[in-house]
């Protein structure tokens, strides 16, 4: 009878962007020689790779399985109650569980919460072999973008990498910018797999929403990226930068204050981790650092514009959640309307009833009772805060 390892939806998605071709150079789970040199040096076949990967999933009836197991020996892979592929045992060797954590985070300070996490879900023990998985997203987001470049012959792709809480001017901004030098923009939505109030659903609507009525279609492609834990750490843009490249694009975009860009100085002069990167065909562009100055009336660059900080509106993701966790709808010139209202209508759908009959008593209307939703109200909402005052 076969044997079984339970993986959980990290691993398997993980498991898919290495079978897809998404990770090369990387191809394969290493085997204990290839991890440890890879730990080491940080390259594989001459292509930085920041760390080794390996399949450890946590549990002591795993760590059962895993040292009972000779090589050739087939394993089924369970995900969530449900068989989600295949393995065949090449090697079982043992893991520095501390040693990995270092590697992925740059510490194992159990104050990030990445630490915890990685600590939690992370065995004694890894398999590599020969393994089929099933999971299909990735195969079609492939597609889907393969079928986009073929319609206009794009050559030059550049990706923007994307978690959306909230989806604001600034991306807005970033994305026509590279728009206008590239034959095609990808936009990588980061799927996450810790528990989040603002869903993945919400942030695909809202960033949906913007493509589809604001942007050239033939353009643009949006694919949501599976953000597993190995993209949790210090090494994201090294990462981002292989899984941009092995989907075809040839730029990855990241913002002047992306987290992780780590600039050291070293050899006279300021460095970067970019600058640590080795064999990966890629162009990455940093964008300068944009808000909103009242004095320019507009979204400029902090490069372009002439007037003080004390003029600027900074577009501070988390700032702007508070105000939609305290269900205040942010001004529009940090989160267009339509936006804001997706994401207030979802956060808060117990208020449908009481926001339907306010909608009713303040909102113009044909005298026609239509089908409501609680986004209506909040842009309705909105209209009302940029109506001219009376005079």
């Amino acid at each position: 009878m076969n044997k079984t390892l339970y993986i959980d939806q990290e691993a398997l998605a993980t498991l898919s962007l290495l079978k897809e071709g998404l990770l090369l150079p990387v191809d394969k789970l290493m085997n204990k020689s290839e991890s440890m040199q890879v730990n080491a040096t940080r390259l594989y076949k001459g292509t930085t790779f920041p760390f080794s990967l390996v399949l450890a999933p946590s549990g002591k009836r795993n760590e059962i399985v895993l040292k009972s197991l000779k090589k050739n020996d087939k394993i089924v892979l369970m995900c969530d109650g449900k068989v989600c592929g295949s393995l065949v045992c090449d090697e079982v060797f043992e893991i520095d569980k501390d040693e990995r954590v270092k590697l992925i985070y740059g510490t194992n300070n159990p104050a990030h919460p990445g630490v915890v996490n990685t600590y939690k879900r992370l065995g004694n023990y890894a398999i590599c072999g020969d393994f089929e998985v099933l999971f299909e997203d990735i195969k079609t987001h492939k597609a889907d973008l393969q079928q986009a470049i073929d319609n206009v012959e794009a050559r030059s792709i550049s990706a923007i990498m994307l978690s959306g809480k909230p989806f604001h001017r600034i991306h807005e901004r970033l994305i026509r910018t590279a728009l206008v030098k590239n034959d095609l923009i990808v936009i990588f939505l980061l799927k996450p797999y810790t528990d989040d109030s603002l869903s993945f659903a919400t942030r695909l609507k809202t960033v949906k929403y913007f493509c589809d009525n604001f942007l050239p279609k033939d353009k643009v492609v949006l694919i949501p990226l599976e953000n597993t834990y190995i993209f949790g750490g210090f090494n994201e843009i090294i990462l981002n930068s292989i899984v941009a490249n092995n989907y075809g694009c040839t730029e990855l975009i990241i913002g002047k204050e992306k987290a992780g860009i780590g600039a050291f100085y070293q050899d006279k002069c300021f460095s970067s981790i970019i600058d640590t990167i080795v064999g990966i065909d890629i162009k990455i562009e940093i964008m300068s650092n944009f808000v909103y100055c009242d004095k320019c009336s507009t979204l400029v660059s902090t490069n372009a514009c002439p007037h003080g900080s004390h003029h600027h509106i900074q577009y501070n993701s988390d700032s702007i959640m508070e105000l939609f966790y305290l269900g205040i709808i942010p001004p529009a010139i940090l989160v267009r309307k339509e936006i804001s209202s997706i994401i207030l209508s979802d956060l808060y759908p117990e208020r449908t009833e009481r926001l339907a009959k306010i909608h009713q008593q303040l909102s113009l209307n044909s005298g026609i009772l239509d089908d409501f939703e609680s986004k209506n109200f909040y842009e309705s909402l909105m209209n009302l805060y940029q109506t001219s005052s009376l005079t």
